[in-house]
């Protein structure tokens, strides 16, 4: 791996001083090969669960006022694991306390910047911004030979100068094993725009980004609703606007309050208790398998994290509010996407008919069929 790591050092520098530099006011001359150590995982602040075996590079170049890390993941998912080919790449600055970066890397520009991709790359999807556990980031499918892929730029600015500025800039291509699979389609001219999401979502499920402590907000996020216990007492009022998370309970919330849910668990197996301003328990059947969940209410209104055990797998994951409202032609609907303990994957969609049932239908990686519905209904 040393003569290689000199290899990527040495050919892709260039495309690494123009990520980094990006809207950041910093010295060119000091970057150069020489400039990038190499170091272990715990150290890098991205970090990918490859269903798969790739190998994977960590760097980091420490400036004046900022550091950079560089992780590439290397495609060895051929049968005699020996591609060395980066499906994923991700640069991530993080500038000194007081600093802050000037400008977005709007994703489209990736394309352009990273040496892999120069003059084989075209977009083919809608850009779109896509809310992540750290925060938003901005998305643009694009497509490579015959590999659908992603570019992607988030940014976290600095609200006080004691706290950091940071900035991920990469993208993600299919792995060989996909491309080469006997179902695989080539890229589409024009990917819809609910494929791209998914495809994204996939991706993101597996990509983890560690923020540094000190480091700012999301730079384009949406100021997040305080959350107080709920009022049983309170009269009764329609949820509000921003708040058709599942599982609420219209009769029993105000205005800025968290939601009442039923936490009955799931037969046959026990489901852990939740404190109703936490979450709701869910009940799942997965390949006709009973479990357990629940859906909680840990983000901003209309967002949370999700958990699922269905027998020896253990599931973590988010689930994202889209659309529709209570009392209107289109109930509120969403998302939902879930990493296990297995390695396997899993996303679908849900809706909430009324403010005291949710249910969710979706599909694992290997084709299985997954269910939930709020638990005792």
């Amino acid at each position: 791996m040393g003569e290689k790591f000199v290899t990527f050092q040495q050919k892709f520098a260039p495309a690494i001083v123009a990520l980094a530099l990006s809207g950041i006011a910093s010295h060119a001359s000091a970057q150069n090969a020489g400039g990038f150590q190499k170091i272990e995982a715990a150290e890098s602040p991205v970090n990918y669960h490859a269903p798969f075996n790739a190998g994977v590079v960590y760097l980091r170049q420490i400036r004046e006022n900022s550091t950079v890390y560089v992780a590439r993941w290397l495609d060895q998912s051929d049968d005699s694991h020996s591609s060395n080919q980066i499906f994923i790449e991700s640069v991530f600055s993080e500038t000194n306390p007081g600093f802050a970066f000037r400008t977005d890397t709007p994703p489209a520009s990736l394309l352009g910047m990273f040496d892999e991709l120069k003059g084989n790359a075209r977009p083919n999807g809608n850009s779109f911004s896509y809310q992540t556990p750290s925060g938003p980031i901005q998305v643009l499918p694009f497509a490579r030979g015959n590999a659908q892929c992603i570019s992607y730029a988030g940014r976290w600015e600095p609200a006080r100068t004691d706290q950091r500025g940071s900035q991920l800039l990469g993208y993600f291509c299919e792995q060989i094993a996909v491309q080469t699979a006997p179902k695989h389609e080539a890229p589409a001219q024009q990917l819809p725009d609910t494929a791209a999401r998914d495809f994204a979502a996939n991706f993101f499920l597996r990509f983890e980004v560690n923020l540094p402590d000190g480091t700012g907000a999301p730079a384009t996020a949406v100021q997040a609703p305080v959350l107080s216990a709920p009022v049983t007492s309170a009269p009764m009022q329609q949820p509000a606007p921003d708040m058709p998370a599942p599982g609420t309970n219209a009769g029993t919330m105000t205005q800025g309050q968290a939601p009442v849910a039923a936490m009955e668990p799931a037969s046959p197996q026990q489901a852990p208790a939740i404190a109703p301003d936490e979450g709701i328990g869910i009940a799942t059947s997965w390949n006709n398998q009973n479990g357990y969940g629940a859906l909680k209410f840990d983000k901003p209104a209309g967002e949370g994290t999700m958990i699922v055990d269905s027998g020896d797998r253990h599931c973590e994951g988010y689930w994202q509010h889209q659309g529709g409202r209570y009392q209107t032609a289109t109930v509120p609907f969403g998302s939902w996407s879930l990493f296990c303990s297995d390695g396997v994957s899993v996303r679908g969609t849900y809706s909430s008919p009324d403010p005291s049932q949710v249910k969710g239908e979706g599909q694992d990686s290997n084709g299985q069929p997954v269910f939930f519905r709020q638990a005792g209904q």
